[in-house]
């Protein structure tokens, strides 16, 4: 049996939709046959290949305006003063979630930059895995395996990998072209730069599902735990920070007559801290919420508001209505809502999407016919799980 090594922002994250897309990558790999896991890669002196140009303060303090300045000096005041109080119901979240990590994704030992090399050994097969592990800023020597080469005679591919930016900057895409010249077969989570890619780095790279999606919804419903609400209700689950969007969503709720329940304190992928446009937002806020209470909050809602790509991709599998939320950057070359741009173009329910621009509450939409939904992910699934086996194969 062959042995497969998958990297990705697996190590010590505490972000659902990052571990599920890990538990579900190697759980589908698994599924056909071979001896799967994640490599926990620990970066200790992260160097970005790349960073954009950064504003000064005072450009920063004149762009936000007086208002924002206000709610910002007021904000850190708030999260300092009620930083304690929280710690305990937040560090029970983070306990759930890394129970989930260490106990239900299967990994090796911790490798840092200085050691990865010597998983070489280890693996018949290399698989840059989904998430923004490419992304310029992030991407580094162990993301592209730039400790093999053509002698090791190892099969090299990524599955789902994403850039997340709109212009790709010459020092990146001469790292990648070199980095990727040992890759059998490259394929990217998000369309938009899939043709970027094709154009500049790897002529024949693939658009393909997020992992999430290549596992039967059999087995999501099996892992998402016990009804954790009684009554009907909306979840939210924001990522962002924008406090009109909380605004807007407590008034939809009030028109929908539903009980809103939310995550409140989502900062990254590795920390969970007070935020304060989280402050006394939702009629009920959950903390001690692991990956398959996670789940099953999404499926048992009456509907979804969320920022999210993958509260997206569940709202999909469990077929629940759902609203997904712009989130606001200032970053123009950000790609950060073209994902869920691409999940809604696959659904085929484009009004789904709630741009920085419009309202939630006046937005009127089409009903989700689901089963002309299936029919469209069915088809991008069978492509997906095509490429995935023959790049397996190499």
């Amino acid at each position: 049996m062959k042995k497969v090594g998958i990297i990705s922002l697996y190590y010590n994250s505490k972000n659902y939709g990052g571990l599920l897309q890990a538990y579900a990558l190697d759980k589908y790999i698994s599924e056909l046959g071979y001896d799967s896991e994640l490599i926990s890669y620990k970066r200790e002196n992260i160097k970005p290949l790349y960073l954009p140009p950064q504003q000064t303060k005072m450009q920063k303090l004149v762009k936000m305006g007086i208002a924002e300045v206000v709610w910002r000096v007021y904000s850190k005041i708030v999260t300092r003063f009620f930083a304690k109080r929280y710690s305990e119901c937040l560090n029970s979240r983070t306990e759930k979630v890394s129970e989930f990590r260490e106990k239900s994704i299967r990994h090796s030992k911790v490798y840092t930059e200085e050691t990865i090399s010597e998983c070489k050994k280890e693996y018949d097969i290399f698989i840059s895995g989904s998430d923004q592990i490419w992304k310029p800023g992030v991407v580094d020597d162990g993301y592209v395996f730039n400790f093999l080469n053509a002698r090791d005679h190892k099969i090299v591919f990524s599955y789902a990998s994403s850039v997340s930016v709109s212009n790709l900057p010459d020092v990146y895409i001469q790292y990648m072209k070199k980095a990727l010249a040992k890759y059998s077969a490259v394929s990217l989570r998000e369309e938009a730069t899939v043709e970027q890619f094709k154009r500049c780095i790897f002529d024949n790279t693939k658009h393909v599902l997020d992992p999430t999606l290549l596992v039967d919804r059999e087995s999501w419903h099996e892992l998402a735990g016990k009804q954790c609400i009684n009554g009907k209700y909306i979840f939210c689950y924001m990522l962002g920070d924008d406090r009109n969007q909380r605004k807007q969503i407590k008034e939809f709720a009030k028109k929908k007559g539903l009980k809103l329940v939310t995550l409140p304190h989502i900062v990254n992928s590795s920390v969970f801290q007070f935020k304060t446009q989280d402050w006394h937002f939702g009629d009920e806020q959950l903390y001690d919420i692991g990956i398959p209470e996670f789940l099953s909050l999404i499926q048992h809602a009456e509907i979804v508001v969320t920022d999210s790509f993958h509260a997206g991709v569940f709202s999909y599998v469990f077929h629940k209505e759902f609203y997904l939320l712009e989130r606001p950057t200032n970053n123009p070359e950000d790609l950060m809502n073209v994902r869920i741009y691409d999940l809604v173009k696959l659904y085929g329910t484009p009004d789904r999407v709630i741009s920085i621009n419009e309202n939630l509450v006046t937005k009127t939409v089409n009903p989700i016919d689901y089963s002309i939904v299936d029919k469209n992910v069915l088809t991008m699934q069978k492509s997906s799980r095509e490429f995935l086996s023959s790049a397996l194969k190499n």
